[in-house]
């Protein structure tokens, strides 16, 4: 992470295609700095061209000897075109036989011209398709195509499609299903057919219809360019002995894929191409996502020329975190603790934090000495992230801070600027509490508190007559200790006064990563034993890091309401699990953030504006092994994890528990999931807030996703009940159901793991693209929704 300049956001070259090198301006439109993109613009034919729009190799050579300074490298794309067509069909015996049980792979290379004309003998002649018929074809079979997403590739007559479901959804001389079309927008890749027909499995004589569940075959498949991990060309034989070459699309999510078949050996190259050049423009060019995209037009019209200088006068979507406004709802009358509107103004002070900061009020920005108090505490925490207030109750102490690492390292360093800002934290939640007007709430008696905490044993939940600030250090203490090594580690409390530290133990980013890879795997997998899921399901470790993060949660919130203290959240950088418990434990707190208004409030502010890093985690722009570096690999590959997957996945947690208490439903978090990596909305993109407001213009030229979630009514709970309050239930009871988020991790897999609705019941989720209906899942909260009113029918 560069302190200084945000890397991934420049507009420039760094590479060749494919491997993180922007679409030359020629082929793409969009430019970051829009700007300076008025004079280079191309218009881009708003119709489908009939292949892809790419230069030809001798056109593209033409290019380079006419500029030095030309996007593509001939020489370099030539070579390694030819060290991987040496290799792939080596590879690719390994890689079909775990993705096509059906189909006999070859590990012999077979020349070009030999695939070309096996897949040129399978493709049935059709005559060339205009682009009026083209874009029929979409608009009949895909529907309307969103605002910017215009049509850069078209196959027809495909020779094969299937998907990570296992299901043969197409393959020609096999079935009759119609003709296949591939289609690549600057937003996704769209497999359809044309046949109009619906094959619905009959219901065998005598068997129960509402047990009876075959899946009908689709007819659209797509995934958004943004969501690709990697492209890879495939040959494989199909049972008639034909060896084809076809291309294998990763999706970043779940592991899924999909695999297609062009009629000949040029396309497939073509498509490769384009694939990898749209698909992972790299770090450097965020611009070119279709985020931008969709909103270019509106932020082109809006530029005005005035001494000079052009301005973007296109009004920003509504930021739902407001400081000033969230924390006076926070603060009420409370005067103990105040925002800070200069010390971070301009991002000098932490870069990854938001502009304006909450802290006690008895150190005021105006004085020197409380701002020399601030810049030593920013100065000794990793990352320059000093302890900061996200969340206050307004009529004591109770309050939530968060932060990253101290730098003691090996010898035991300490800083007295921290410790008196700690100490500031400490004695002014104690004179509030102290002060407080409100009656004191009733501390639960033993019998309850056992029952609240599940343990009979209470010395670990009973408060300690000397702790006046709680520090909860996410991390095992092994990985805090072995910290130190690089100069950072824990508080020894016995510098800081008044504080208690305890360490909950939940795994880092490289433990995640590596468990969500096992639970994909197992999810897609089609042997897996169905006796021994649960016991499979829990060996992959995912359950249990979920539990870890909701007791770590559950344990914030119980200190902050049932001992009125405020409580010290920190892990090592602070932007990863100490978001995750953060958002959590508020929602446990503040019946507030479980309305869909206050719970974008709540994202927006512990996630974008403390710096959840989101393009580094998710890689927006990039694919897997698709680095500038020789071996394929950076150091940045190693940052990629689901953290905010499972922060979702715990949110999924509380709602299947207690749907009641919530005002959107679990669908909401499907929906929210999936755009996670889509790139359709500029909401998760950039590392930081400065990266969003500053650097890209976020707010002004992408659209927002909370608003696309608002304008959904099949997100709302209908049964959500605002009853207020706290959510502490028995930690057993949140633990012991954690459960399997199935119509997420399942969504891809080949078996059936949820239940099919009667179908006078179901109603199928939306697809990502243009939200059409799509019969293929179901969400668990359709599911009881619909599972009453099937009762109540009876």
């Amino acid at each position: 992470r560069d302190s200084d300049v945000a890397p991934h956001l420049n507009h420039t070259n760094g590479g060749k295609i494919g491997s993180g090198t922007a679409p030359p301006e020629h082929l793409h439109p969009l430019h970051h700095d829009v700007l300076a993109s008025t004079e280079k613009e191309t218009p881009t034919p708003t119709s489908p061209s009939s292949s892809v729009n790419h230069p030809t190799p001798l056109q593209q050579q033409a290019v380079q000897s006419s500029s030095s300074n030309a996007s593509f490298d001939f020489k370099a794309k030539t070579s390694l075109f030819a060290s991987n067509l040496a290799t792939f069909a080596q590879k690719a015996a390994s890689q079909v036989a775990d993705q096509m049980t059906t189909t006999t792979t070859s590990a012999v290379p077979i020349p070009p011209s030999d695939l070309s004309m096996q897949q040129s003998s399978l493709a049935v002649a059709t005559p060339e398709l205009s682009n009026d018929e083209k874009a029929k074809l979409i608009h009949d079979h895909v529907g309307s195509l969103l605002p910017g997403e215009r049509v850069i590739m078209f196959l027809s007559n495909l020779l094969h499609v299937s998907d990570s479901s296992r299901a043969l959804v197409y393959s020609q001389g096999e079935n009759t299903s119609g003709t296949w079309y591939c289609c690549m927008t600057y937003y996704r890749v769209i497999l359809f057919s044309t046949n109009e027909e619906t094959e619905v499995p009959n219901v065998p004589p005598s068997w129960n219809p509402h047990v009876w569940s075959l899946p009908s075959t689709p007819k659209l498949l797509q995934i958004p360019l943004a969501s690709i991990e990697k492209v890879e060309k495939s040959v494989y034989t199909t049972p008639t002995n034909h060896t084809l070459m076809g291309l294998i699309i990763y999706g970043k999510d779940n592991g899924r894929y999909l695999r297609f078949t062009t009629p000949s050996y040029a396309d497939t190259l073509k498509a490769n191409e384009a694939l990898n050049t749209y698909a992972f423009p790299g770090r450097r060019n965020l611009g070119y996502l279709f985020a931008f995209e969709s909103k270019r037009h509106d932020v082109m019209a809006s530029i005005v020329e005035e001494n000079g200088t052009r301005t973007v006068t296109l009004a920003p979507t509504r930021k739902r975190f407001e400081a000033m406004l969230e924390f006076k709802r926070q603060f009420r009358d409370l005067t103990v603790w105040t925002c800070w509107t200069q010390v971070n103004a301009q991002y000098g002070l932490c870069m990854s934090y938001p502009s304006v900061l909450a802290g006690p009020a008895s150190l005021s920005e105006s004085s020197p000495e409380s701002v020399r108090i601030i810049r030593g505490s920013a100065a000794f925490r990793s990352e320059q992230r000093l302890p900061a207030l996200t969340w206050s109750s307004g009529v004591d102490g109770a309050s939530l801070w968060r932060a990253s690492q101290p730098k003691v390292g090996l010898q035991g360093n300490r800083s007295t600027a921290d410790e008196i800002f700690l100490k500031h934290i400490a004695e002014s939640a104690m004179s509030t509490n102290a002060l407080r007007e409100e009656p004191a709430i009733v501390q639960p008696s033993t019998a309850a508190l056992q029952h609240l905490c599940g343990s009979s044993d209470l010395k670990d939940w009973i408060l300690d007559p000397n702790c006046q600030l709680k520090i909860l250090d996410l991390r095992p203490k092994s990985s805090a200790m072995a910290n130190r090594t690089g100069g950072y580690g824990y508080e020894n409390t016995s510098y800081y006064t008044g504080t208690t530290i305890q360490f909950c133990n939940i795994g880092n980013i490289h433990a995640v990563r590596d468990s969500y890879q096992k639970m994909s795997a197992l999810c897609l997998n089609p042997t897996a034993s169905d006796v021994q899921w649960m016991q499979l399901v829990e060996d992959t470790k995912w359950l249990s890091h979920i539990r870890l993060i909701l007791s770590a949660s559950w344990e914030t919130a119980y200190w902050i309401h049932v001992h009125r203290l405020p409580v010290l959240l920190h892990c090592s950088h602070g932007w990863d699990r100490t978001g995750q418990v953060a958002v959590l434990a508020q929602l446990l707190l503040d019946p507030y953030y479980r309305t869909r208004e206050g719970f974008s409030t709540l994202v927006e502010k512990d996630f974008m504006c403390f710096g959840h890093p989101f393009h580094t985690r998710c890689a927006h722009g990039e694919g897997k092994g698709e680095r500038d570096t020789p071996s394929g690999s950076s150091g940045d590959e190693g940052q990629i994890s689901p953290i905010f997957i499972q922060f979702l996945d715990c949110v999924y947690q509380i709602i299947n528990q207690y749907p009641e208490s919530f005002e959107f439903n679990t669908k909401y978090l499907l929906v929210l999931s999936e755009h996670v990596y889509s790139s359709r909305f500029g909401t998760m993109l950039c590392d930081t807030e400065r990266e969003r407001e500053v650097v890209a213009g976020i707010r002004q030229r992408t659209h927002s996703l909370w608003d696309y979630l608002d304008s959904r009514d099949d997100l709302v709970n209908k049964s959500f009940r605002n009853d207020g309050g706290v959510l502490l239930m028995p930690l057993p009871t949140m633990l012991r159901n954690v459960t399997l988020w199935i119509d997420r991790h399942a969504m891809h897999g080949p078996k059936a793991t949820m239940r099919s609705l009667p179908a006078y019941l179901s109603r199928p989720q939306p697809l990502l693209g243009n939200d059409q209906q799509s019969p293929l899942h179901m969400t668990t909260d359709i599911y009881k929704l619909t599972m009453e009113q099937h009762t109540n029918k009876i």
